[in-house]
């Protein structure tokens, strides 16, 4: 069993890695998809070496962190609504539920559900006149049509993270944390 500062060292670690990153969406606009998704990857790091409940504790930490620091308030409602707690919660799913199709159409269902979320929000907080005149532009059909790209787009993402846990476990574990621990 790890120590309790070891616990909170990795948290901490993970926590200003991950908030960094989250920050640097100011810097890289065009990347506010892609960044949130980097951050929360990171968690997968807590929920392998620490644990579930360490892993939802940092996240809700971060969360906090990001609604109030992170200047991007598009790419923090993303780490906030799906990217910064789905890495913690597909090991969940994949761990519990034993039929991949069960495990897909939960997957799904958080998704589709966090992504209405994250579009909500968006329009209430941080909509412009000129987002909404645009999405007007693409006519009745731009929503669902988005909605389809992202579910696409989602499925790809997923396979990537598995992949990422994979080569974690496999190798940068075994090379790299075998000897933090000794």
């Amino acid at each position: 069993m790890k120590k309790t500062s070891y616990k909170v060292a990795l948290g901490g670690i993970v926590s200003a890695l991950s908030l960094v990153t989250m920050i640097m969406s100011s810097l890289f606009p065009g990347l506010e998809y892609a960044i949130p998704a980097f951050a929360g990857i990171l968690l997968i790091i807590i929920v392998i070496e620490i644990g579930l409940g360490w892993a939802f504790l940092t996240y809700a930490g971060l969360a906090l962190l990001t609604f109030f620091i992170v200047p991007n308030k598009e790419a923090g409602l993303l780490f906030i609504t799906f990217m910064g707690y789905y890495p913690i919660l597909k090991s969940v799913l994949e761990t519990k539920i034993k039929l991949r199709p069960l495990q897909w159409a939960s997957k799904l269902a958080v998704f589709n559900a966090a992504v209405i979320l994250y579009y909500k929000l968006v329009m209430l907080l941080v909509s412009s006149p000129e987002l909404s005149e645009s999405i007007e532009e693409f006519g009745k059909y731009a929503l669902p049509i988005l909605l389809v790209a992202a579910n696409i787009v989602f499925v790809i993402y997923d396979i990537a993270v598995t992949s990422l846990i994979t080569s974690y476990v496999k190798w940068f574990r075994r090379k790299i944390i075998r000897h933090l621990d000794k």
